[in-house]
């Protein structure tokens, strides 16, 4: 009999393999996923889940490790519906350490397309986006999703709130104290929702962005820490035209 599924978390590990090739009823793991794997110790018989860029998720069977690669044999191939309709962008501002680290990863549990860091006045910190995207990875695979968000290199958010965006536009204002994500449009396929640091973002970057197309809301009557208006953010609008809730 086999062994019991291995874990991660409280589901069944699940391995980020991009490009997986599923021909002859095989995946190749390397890189990263096989020093996973080795750190977890599974031995052939083991069951895991691989999934792609493309949506495309594998159960598998451990079958071989080696010096390079391992190989698990295809049991099952399905591409779950577990990403949102909406492709949202959260454009955060920079924080420091840790706080931006818990918002790539909320975010990414929550359901974003791409997190865009953005340059503002009072953002204070550093860009670390190497490691923001492996957060990325590791929080979708323990979240269950099937897509990996994009985590761009910072940019100003001058620069931002000029790019093509398509869909709804939104910018998180703590002095807006009329509009909120209930008067933004009720149904949206793409969305870009930018959030201030710690601070705020100051007069001139609002009525930039406003001048840009994006609408200015609040969330709260009371101040929010940066990462928790990022992430509250994320969850209202993907209640509003995802699937949260």
């Amino acid at each position: 009999m086999a062994d019991a599924p291995a874990r991660q978390g409280r589901g069944v590990l699940r391995l980020f393999v991009p490009g997986a090739d599923a021909s002859g009823g095989r995946v190749r793991i390397t890189g990263a996923e096989l020093r996973h794997l080795r750190t977890l110790r599974l031995v052939p018989g083991d069951p895991f889940v691989v999934f792609d860029e493309a949506g495309t998720e594998h159960e598998v069977r451990l079958e071989r490790v080696a010096g390079r690669e391992a190989t698990a044999a295809i049991v099952a191939t399905s591409r779950p519906a577990r990403e949102p309709a909406v492709t949202l962008v959260l454009a955060a501002a920079l924080l420091k350490g840790a706080k931006m680290d818990l918002v790539v990863e909320k975010a990414t549990e929550l359901g974003v397309a791409r997190i865009a860091p953005v340059l503002t006045r009072r953002a204070l910190g550093a860009a670390h986006v190497e490691r923001w995207r492996r957060i990325a990875v590791a929080a979708a695979k323990q979240s269950g999703r099937t897509r990996i968000p994009s985590v761009d290199a910072p940019v100003a958010v001058a620069e931002l709130v000029r790019a093509p965006w398509p869909g709804v536009r939104a910018v998180l204002w703590e002095e807006e104290r009329e509009a909120r994500f209930a008067d933004l449009p009720a149904a949206a396929t793409d969305a870009v929702v930018v959030v201030g640091p710690e601070g705020g973002l100051a007069a001139d970057e609002i009525a930039d962005a406003r001048a840009h197309g994006f609408a200015s809301i609040g969330i709260a009557p009371r101040i929010l820490r940066a990462e928790t208006a990022a992430i509250v953010a994320v969850a209202l609008a993907l209640a509003r035209w995802g699937d949260v809730g």
